[in-house]
């Protein structure tokens, strides 16, 4: 959490230390907890050891959750609540069928390279829960500047949407280019959920969370560590008791020689940030250019970046809490339109067309290249 927005809640003899801290780059009460003592007194010489010593206590105090005995907590095993997101998919069928019966409620992870669709599929999501409900907003927290208003409002334009501007209104675009202002997003997030005139939040988007931490997490220092789970933290917290869909948008790094927990063996990236991240979200979703996949054994599909309009991108679940892993889907986009790219019928094809007197079309064997065997 910022330190600033604690300062009201401080003892006064220590609210006035916090701009001292601010300006030598201790914002949060992560780096102020996780970093050494001694850095923070060279940093801060004002500061003596017992004022650092108060005001960490203090911070302590007003950001951790009390305990509770196990014992105490009224458990009713007969009566369950059942909650339900509202979730409604990419519009992908390959894609959506990756989540099992998901309810909607959770922290999704996409990671990929750049240029691959990972935000155009936050944003397909997005957007088509807007349009499902008129009563909620979703909060887009760009760390990147590359929100395209004219992107949005094109797929909606798809979606045969005639007046986009009502559902891009509720849409609200948050620039965060410095940590801070993530950690100010998401404190503006849970004062909006207090104030009852306005609409109800229920989608996050973070664009992207690498931004602000790929300088961040050293094997020297828990400083960046700490700030990452804490702001993840924070974000879970807001999302299972608000009920979000919350969609946390990665980059990849390189997983030479390959990435072991994936179910093909070109896959060589996987997601960034680390163990530190790993577990802080419900399911991750990695993806993958199929022509870095599949190249060596379709020429064809390896040129089509180059040679055809639409990009197709393996989506893999490779880790998740509410799906089975090592499931995996094909799409296909123009960079704005989504399509599902399907594989063929077990059964043939071909003769269960003809027998219900429909077109055949070309033929399409079981086995071989993308080509020939998946179709948009």
């Amino acid at each position: 959490m910022l330190l600033k927005r604690l300062s009201e809640s401080l003892p006064a003899e220590l609210a006035i230390l916090i701009p001292e801290l601010d300006a030598a780059g201790i914002k949060t009460t992560e780096s102020l907890i996780f970093s050494s003592t001694s850095t923070i007194l060279n940093l801060v010489p004002i500061l003596s050891n017992i004022q650092l010593d108060y005001l960490i206590s203090e911070c302590l105090r007003l950001t951790v959750n009390p305990g509770i005995r196990a014992d105490l907590i009224n458990v009713d095993c007969d009566e369950e609540e059942e909650e339900t997101g509202i979730w409604k998919g990419t519009g992908i069928k390959g894609v959506d069928g990756l989540f099992e019966g998901w309810d909607g409620i959770g922290l999704i992870e996409i990671a990929s390279p750049k240029k691959v669709g990972k935000s155009l599929l936050a944003l397909h999501a997005a957007l088509r829960i807007l349009c499902s409900d008129e009563e909620v907003i979703c909060r887009w927290i760009d760390t990147e500047g590359s929100f395209s208003p004219e992107r949005a409002k094109l797929i909606l334009e798809a979606f045969g949407i005639e007046e986009p501007n009502p559902i891009l209104n509720r849409l609200v675009v948050i620039n965060a280019f410095k940590l801070e202002d993530m950690f100010d997003a998401i404190a503006q997030l849970k004062d909006s959920i207090a104030d009852q005139n306005q609409l109800e939040t229920k989608v996050l988007v973070v664009d992207t969370i690498f931004t602000h931490f790929k300088d961040l997490l050293s094997a020297t220092s828990a400083q960046g560590h700490a700030e990452l789970i804490g702001l993840m933290e924070e974000v879970a917290e807001l999302t299972y008791t608000q009920g979000l869909v919350s969609i946390i948008i990665n980059s990849a790094v390189s997983a030479h020689p390959t990435n072991s927990q994936s179910s093909f063996n070109k896959i060589d990236i996987k997601p960034a940030l680390g163990a530190s991240f790993t577990f802080t979200t419900d399911i991750t979703l990695l993806i993958q250019e199929t022509g870095k996949v599949f190249g060596l054994i379709d020429a064809e599909e390896k040129e089509r970046i180059r040679s055809a309009p639409g990009l197709r991108g393996l989506v893999e679940v490779i880790r998740s809490r509410i799906s089975t892993i090592g499931t995996w889907a094909v799409y296909e986009t123009d960079g704005i339109k989504l399509f599902d790219v399907l594989p063929p019928h077990e059964v043939d094809e071909r003769s269960t067309r003809i027998s219900a007197g429909l077109p055949t079309g070309p033929y399409r064997p079981t086995h071989g290249g993308l080509a020939q065997t998946l179709i948009p």
